[in-house]
């Protein structure tokens, strides 16, 4: 405990970055954006959390495409309009609060997109009723009694790369000190780490 209430610093390529303590808010999916756009009640949680007095508040898994979002709900930066309402939410929670680096996590839902929020159930979203086709590393559903995701392609990897450099560059520019990779949960990155999700016998799957 003695360590807990002491400055922590990160090395990274774009320089230093110094935490005032070692309490970090870790991201909590919300499910309250509007077709990927941050709302009121974002502004309202965030200026929670940056006055909590941790040393590093993390917004929650934040979508690098519209199809990478867990749910209909989930918030996104991946096109001007998302990164517009991101940065209002943003600008006036941490006018409203005393200085605190802020990390996003960057995130891909792969074949657990297009869910309901847990409230509702958590499942699988068909495109018929607001919904959207899912991907993965390999055409294995979630779940035995969902429709099965579409199988990625090098050319849809290649774009999601993109997607995670483009959501990147949007959060450096409104000012976001840190951003976290989502890797786990059964998410799209975690789906080609493991087996159960990824058959693929290319470049991104199959022996070492």
């Amino acid at each position: 405990m003695s360590l807990l209430f002491t400055p922590f610093t990160f090395d990274a390529p774009s320089g230093p970055l110094t935490l005032p303590n070692r309490i970090v808010v870790a991201p909590m999916c919300q499910y309250s954006a509007d077709n990927g756009q941050a709302t009121d009640w974002h502004l309202t949680h965030w200026t929670n959390m940056l006055n909590s007095g941790a040393g590093l508040f993390t917004i929650e898994a934040t979508a690098v495409s519209a199809v990478g979002r867990i749910s209909p709900g989930c918030l996104g930066l991946w096109d001007d309009a998302t990164q517009a309402a991101l940065a209002d939410k943003l600008h006036c929670a941490r006018r409203l609060a005393p200085a605190m680096p802020v990390c996003i996590q960057i995130s891909h839902a792969g074949r657990k997109a297009s869910s309901a929020a847990p409230w509702d159930g958590g499942m699988l979203i068909a495109p018929d009723n607001g919904g959207w086709q899912t991907v993965a590393p390999s055409a294995l559903p979630h779940l035995p009694q969902e429709a099965a995701p579409t199988e990625l392609s090098l050319a849809d990897i290649a774009q999601i790369k993109a997607d995670f450099v483009n959501t990147a560059r949007r959060s450096h520019e409104l000012g976001i000190e840190a951003v976290e990779l989502h890797a786990a949960h059964g998410y799209l990155l975690h789906q080609f780490l493991s087996p159960i999700s990824n058959q693929r016998t290319d470049a991104y799957g199959g022996s070492f």
